[in-house]
């Protein structure tokens, strides 16, 4: 607002994805908006960041209070079929869904999933405006500090811990333990289990610094650092996605015991051949096509103009290819600009919901999960949700052969693996799989065959139950 009257606007409007607006003269601005904000950052800064810093370390001084055999409490031990006995856990989600990229919402929803087929109870303590069902406690965000991202989260970390230590589902004797997600500057798991000693699983999905030094400049890195270091001490265990995440936790100084590899899943009911796809087909007109898909928020690990650039250097076969490109974000105007200056016949969806994901992916022949290495030099470390889901399709896949995607593709088995990075490498291998099909045919259903043995979201939750099921005391 400061910046458009500056400009010279006299009035300025702004909206949300919500449909809210807010409307201010110029004269409004500068007697409303201009004091307010200064107030926020003053306030904001000089004492709820000193506040929190406080409090972090009072929390992490308490941890030496805490009991060494804690998680005796479960009380549980592994029956004869490998399954452990029922358990209720409090999962706590701090970020808020809206505000969350890639495969957060499909992963909450697919860890519930399973662990309700394993016969475990999830109660939840979500950020969020509106509630769920009778075991679904949102608590809404507060705006009070908003006058940069950073304190909008820090001040809402002490909303929403504090609201969540009045409520009784986050106090119930008969939870387990406690499952949050990490998220950035939130430690309200770790307060729940310093008040109620219950023990504290941590699903780590990255580095919250690492990230926000390298795809989310958001500030205040020292006091991210705290927060985070908080929490990996606090967690009696800890859940990472990959191997190589695990290296890097144990390279901080993390105990290699507490950190247990947990890639992420799929719903294979619903992510699987013959579910819409000829539907999608029939309405874009590319019925007589071979279809190649790709999904993802376009960030700048997915590799999108990447596979638009391949996508400019396939010959004989380009006529009869088509490219699905799904979802919005950062790179998809450099994806859409290297397609269309090439004239590649291609459709791009923006983003949908997740649950006609699976019609789209349906009407694909191939699909692509182009990942790039990291900027920074780093070890790949995430477990791209996407790549578990093109698995259960049962379709030709060409994925980059980098971290976790290069262990769970084998190549020439149930994919095929190509150089990170280098559209030529891609291309040919999209010219390959185009031209054969009985190698799409057989590489799809072994990749299907891969999902339903060992990466379905019932695979991931029983990692987490019986890990805790299994942990020792002392």
């Amino acid at each position: 607002m400061l910046f458009a009257i500056f400009a010279g606007a006299r009035r300025v409007v702004m909206g949300d994805a919500r449909g809210r607006e807010r409307s201010r003269s110029w004269l409004g601005v500068m007697l409303l908006e201009a004091p307010r904000f200064a107030l926020e950052l003053l306030a904001g800064y000089g004492l709820l960041v000193p506040v929190s810093w406080l409090l972090t370390k009072a929390l992490g001084a308490s941890l030496a209070l805490r009991s060494p055999i804690r998680v005796a409490r479960i009380g549980k031990r592994v029956s004869n079929t490998e399954h452990t006995e029922p358990m209720l856990a409090l999962y706590v989600r701090a970020t808020l869904a809206n505000a969350a990229e890639g495969g957060m919402p499909s992963h909450v929803a697919g860890f519930a999933g399973g662990a309700a087929a394993l016969g475990h109870r999830l109660e939840f303590l979500v950020s969020d405006v509106r509630g769920g069902d009778a075991h679904t406690n949102a608590i809404a965000p507060s705006a009070l500090f908003s006058a940069t991202k950073a304190l909008f989260e820090i001040w809402n970390n002490l909303v929403f811990t504090v609201r969540a230590l009045a409520l009784d589902a986050a106090r119930d004797p008969k939870i387990d333990f406690i499952y949050q997600r990490y998220s950035r500057f939130n430690w309200t798991g770790v307060l729940l289990s310093v008040v109620t000693g219950i023990p504290l699983a941590l699903e780590y999905n990255g580095s919250e610094v690492w990230i926000s030094k390298q795809w989310d400049r958001i500030g205040l890195i020292w006091l991210l650092k705290r927060f985070e270091q908080l929490n990996l001490r606090a967690a009696d265990l800890i859940f990472v996605v990959s191997a190589v995440e695990k290296r890097n936790l144990i390279g901080a100084g993390v105990s290699a015991d507490k950190v247990i590899v947990n890639p992420n899943g799929v719903d294979t009911d619903r992510f699987r051949p013959d579910c819409g796809g000829a539907e999608i087909r029939r309405a874009l007109g590319i019925e007589d096509r071979i279809v190649v898909g790709f999904v993802g928020t376009f960030g700048p690990w997915h590799g999108a103009p990447v596979l638009a650039e391949a996508a400019t250097r396939i010959n004989h076969t380009g006529s009869r290819l088509h490219f699905i490109f799904i979802g919005a974000g950062e790179q998809r105007p450099q994806t859409e600009y290297i397609i269309e200056s090439a004239s590649v016949s291609a459709t791009f969806t923006g983003s949908i919901a997740h649950n006609k994901v699976p019609s789209y992916l349906d009407a694909c022949e191939l699909l692509a999960s182009p990942h790039v290495p990291s900027t920074d030099g780093s070890e790949f470390f995430g477990s791209p949700t996407k790549l578990f889901e093109y698995l259960a399709m049962g379709k030709g896949i060409i994925a980059s052969r980098l971290g976790q995607v290069g262990e769970v593709i084998i190549d020439g088995e149930n994919g095929l693996l190509v150089t990170p990075g280098d559209a030529d490498s891609l291309a040919r291998a999209i010219e390959k799989l185009a031209i054969d099909g009985e190698l799409r045919e057989r590489l799809g259903s072994a990749a299907r065959e891969t999902a339903i043995e060992r990466y379905t979201w019932r695979h991931n939750a029983a990692r987490v139950f019986d890990a805790i099921s299994k942990t020792s005391p002392g």
